[in-house]
């Protein structure tokens, strides 16, 4: 090697010794931005999922948590309704409104929870604690427009509402993030549609109440006084629902003396008369005939209900509009069809009201099984 070959060779290597002694600090932050991604726990998930709505806060779900990222998701098979839901299917709606939330609740972190895998149909023939899906914490980098706080704002709300109709901004918010679950929306403030439903609703009640086998599984959800719903912290707290607790228990308890003449009367009024205000009346429909098609309803249900309450209105859902065969027709012979092959599964009124009190919930460690 020549004198000139030596002098840049050396040259060369200086400089090649600074630059990676310069770099050397970036390059550990890079490394440690990459190997030490920050998960959020699921304890922490948790601890807003179980504010989520479900069917008559009877709270089923269950989380095993396996790993830090990876959780299954059980339910109890004692939260069930074989009556009311034989099929189990608006328990499973109310799990994929569950996964939903942990989701939404894991968005902070950049992160979102997905069901890995389903294992079987949730069944009301189960007699423990049955494992029902896996799911998994991954990265992500969808931006999420609704902030987890909403999820602890939401509530139901059968108040009376102040009359005027769901914002049409609103209204189109829904529709849009409905089709992002192929699923249909539809709305309306037609005063002799709106009466219809309220009408149906009512008579769907009395029907139903006239079932003692229903009549008793409702019994078994209601609490009556405030004590029991805060010591039980699941069920239909007669003050959420918006009624005395002394005569929601006289029905249920002496229905016989509810079921003709005056008193009849004067209960079909009392009901009619808190659905007050009510001037906009929507419905979802969607593929609704398997697991997956109830799980993905669930979590589009999820999200527009976080969506309405972002905006400051409240729903509540007519379920009974649903199951009962004979208010369903009297519905699909009333309401606007969805396309194709998807069903109408949910129909709600929508609205502005006061703040309605907040039901009870399990607490976080009732939920996580160890």
């Amino acid at each position: 090697m020549n004198l000139y070959s030596r002098r840049t060779f050396l040259k060369n290597g200086i400089k090649a010794t600074f630059f990676i002694a310069f770099l050397s600090p970036f390059r550990q932050l890079f490394a440690s931005s990459k190997n030490e991604t920050k998960f959020p726990s699921w304890t922490e998930l948790v601890e807003y999922a179980r504010w989520c709505p479900n069917v008559h806060n009877l709270q089923p779900h269950k989380i095993k948590i396996i790993s830090e990222t990876e959780a299954d998701l059980y339910y109890d098979p004692s939260r069930l309704l074989p009556v009311g839901d034989p099929n189990a299917i608006f328990v499973t709606v109310a799990m994929g409104i569950f996964v939903e939330h942990l989701s939404i609740s894991a968005a902070s972190y950049d992160m979102k929870v997905e069901i890995a895998e389903v294992y079987n149909p949730i069944t009301t023939s189960a007699t423990v604690e049955t494992l029902f899906a896996k799911l998994k914490l991954i990265p992500t980098l969808e931006e999420e427009e609704l902030d987890k706080e909403l999820i602890t704002k939401r509530r139901t709300s059968r108040l009376h509402y102040d009359g005027k109709p769901l914002k049409q901004g609103t209204l189109d918010k829904i529709k849009k993030q409905a089709e992002k679950f192929e699923h249909d929306f539809f709305s309306s403030s037609d005063k002799e549609l709106v009466d219809f439903v309220e009408e149906l609703n009512q008579q769907t009640l009395f029907e139903d109440l006239e079932s003692k086998p229903a009549r008793d599984e409702l019994d078994h959800l209601f609490r009556y006084t405030e004590e029991e719903a805060e010591t039980k912290k699941d069920g239909l707290w007669a003050k959420c629902m918006g009624f005395s607790g002394s005569l929601m228990k006289s029905v249920f308890i002496h229905h016989e003396r509810w079921e003709k003449g005056l008193r009849k009367k004067i209960l079909k009024n009392y009901y009619k008369s808190s659905f007050k205000g009510t001037t906009t009346i929507c419905w979802f429909g969607g593929k609704f005939n398997n697991t997956n098609d109830w799980l993905n309803a669930g979590r589009m249900l999820a999200r527009n209900w976080l969506l309405i309450t972002k905006e400051n209105a409240y729903i509540h859902p007519f379920g009974s509009l649903i199951t009962n065969s004979g208010a369903y027709k009297k519905i699909n012979e009333k309401f606007t069809q969805p396309k194709e092959d998807k069903k109408i599964w949910m129909i709600f009124r929508a609205g502005y009201s006061k703040e309605p009190t907040r039901s009870f919930r399990l607490s976080t460690e009732e939920i996580i099984i160890k």
